[in-house]
Order: structure tokens, then sequence, then C-alpha cells
């Protein structure tokens, strides 16, 4: 997929969740003031976050498509890596804003007023409209293979997980009227979106520090330079990941007897290999040494034996 439609698909998803959860949300605030619950208010302010993170999305998309330049001459892709990392704040803290007045409602035993009908009403429909964004944005955010989107699709099914938990809320709170089982369901979903939070946060921080969790990567890009006629002893290979795309460092030795023009060409057969073997490669340099001249002594860059440590 190229980057212009990918960034289309990436502003269209942000322009439907950003509209789609503004209605939810002043739904649900209108509906939960007249309606006297407090459970129904607060999961409408969480949606109004959603519109800000939407606005986020929509504007990274923009800037993350844009061509290397003099500033930024690796390009502008982990503008994306860093939105969601600020998506996974936003989760962190919405979470955390739950757990907190869950506690105070469980330590002070406040009391609620019973709410209205049309709070259950306005509940099912949140969790339906909920529901169709996070299944849309999961989808896009597969297609484009922006992680950003991923994460704000969680995002969504997390509110889904919300909403459930108010409707189940408010229905024990009409029926028992035992408003503690509503702060109780309210704790325990609270600590499962913190959790997610973290999760996302962590996933950004191992991209940021240029760290790939999947070692298989590197397995699959040495056997391809080994395949290559001429090349011994690849070593010292780095990869970084930049959002959807690989850059690859690699060492080699080869015959010191070769001409330039045969080290490049060897060079240019490994580039050919690595990117029929390994997806979203975005570049490959190779440093081409003669055999038996010895690694240099720079300690960063694996060799095929590491991966086993």
């Amino acid at each position: 997929m190229d980057d212009k439609k990918r960034s289309r698909l990436i502003k269209q998803s942000s322009i439907f969740s950003a509209l789609g959860n503004a209605l939810l949300a002043a739904m649900k605030i209108i509906i939960g003031l007249s309606a006297n619950s407090l459970a129904l208010i607060g999961d409408g302010i969480d949606s109004t976050t959603d519109v800000i993170t939407s606005i986020i999305t929509f504007f990274t998309a923009t800037y993350s498509s844009e061509p290397p330049d003099r500033e930024h001459p690796w390009g502008h892709e982990r503008a994306e890596t860093i939105s969601t990392k600020i998506l996974s704040i936003v989760i962190f803290f919405a979470g955390a804003q739950l757990a907190v007045q869950s506690i105070k409602d469980i330590l002070y035993q406040s009391n609620y007023e019973l709410p209205g009908i049309m709070a259950i009403y306005a509940t099912l429909i949140s969790i339906a409209g909920k529901f169709i964004l996070a299944f849309y944005k999961f989808r896009t955010g597969r297609i484009t293979d922006s992680p950003m989107l991923i994460a704000d699709a969680k995002n969504m099914r997390n509110d889904i997980l919300i909403s459930f938990t108010v409707l189940v809320g408010i229905l024990f709170t009409r029926i028992l009227e035992i408003p503690l089982i509503d702060t109780i369901i309210a704790l325990a979903v609270s600590l499962w979106i913190i959790r997610i939070a973290l999760s996302i946060f962590m996933e950004t921080s191992a991209e940021l520090m240029d760290s790939i969790d999947d070692k298989e990567i590197y397995k699959k890009i040495f056997e391809a330079a080994e395949k290559v006629q001429g090349v011994e002893n690849p070593h010292k290979m780095r990869i970084r990941k930049m959002n959807r795309y690989y850059a690859v460092d690699l060492d080699i030795e080869v015959d010191g007897n070769l001409s330039v023009k045969e080290g490049h060409d060897i060079a240019l057969k490994i580039d050919e290999e690595i990117k029929k073997t390994v997806f979203n490669i975005y570049d490959v340099m190779i440093h081409i040494e003669p055999s038996g001249a010895g690694e240099h002594t720079e300690q960063y860059g694996l060799k095929k034996d590491d991966l086993w440590k």
C-alpha cells in the first residue's frame, strides 16, 4: 500500500471516529445529567477524550506521510510511534481516574440517586456505537499496518467495557439498590485499562530504543545474506524499526582481491535478497570488509551466535 492511500485511510478513520465519539459523548452527558447517572456522565467525559485522540491521529497521519527532509533525513514515520505513546498516556489517565473515583466511593461509601431508565438505553447505544468504532479502527489499523490506529482501537475496546460496566452498575443499582457493586466492577475495569495502557507504552518504548522483539527477523536477514555467493561472516547487524518499516545495517566480509564494483554488486544482491525475504524494508546499508581482516571493535550490532544467547 502506497503512503498516500495509507494516509488517506488513517485520516478517514480519524474523522469517522471523532464524529462518532462526539455524538456519543454529547448523548451520554446530556442523558446522564437528566437521568441522575454520574457513571454515565463519566462515560461521556471518557468519550470526549476519544475525540481528542482522533484529532491527534488525523494530524499525525498528515505529518508522518511527509517525505524525508533536511531536519528529518530518516523521514517522519516515527511520528506515529510518538502519537501512540501519547495515546497510551491518555488511556492510562482515563483508567487511573476511574480507579481513584472508585476507591473514593468504596472508602467513603458514596450514596447515589437511582438513575433513570433513559440511562440504560443510552448505555446500550454507547456499547453498540463503540463496538462499531472499535471494529472499524482495528480493521483499518491492520490494513494500514498502523500501530497508532490499533492502539486507539484498543482504547475503544476499553470504552466498550466501561460502558458495559456502567450498564451493569445501573441495572444492579436500580434492581438491588446496592451501588457498591457498580463501584467494585468499575475498579476492576479501571485496573484492566491501566494494564492495557502500560502494555502499549512499553511497546512504543522498545521501538524508540531501537529494540526488536521479534528476533526471527534477524535470523531471516542473516540467512538472506548467506544465500549470496561470495559473502562471508555477516555480522554486526542492527535493525531499526520506524513505525511499520525496518532499516537494516549489516557488515560482511568478501574476498579482498575483488574490485570495488564486484564488492558493490555483492552488496546489491544482498539488498535484493533481504527485501525478498522480509517485508517493509525501508533501507539496507552494507559495510564491506576484506576476509580475515578482523571485526571492528565497536560494541553495537549482533552476530548470528548472539541470537541464541
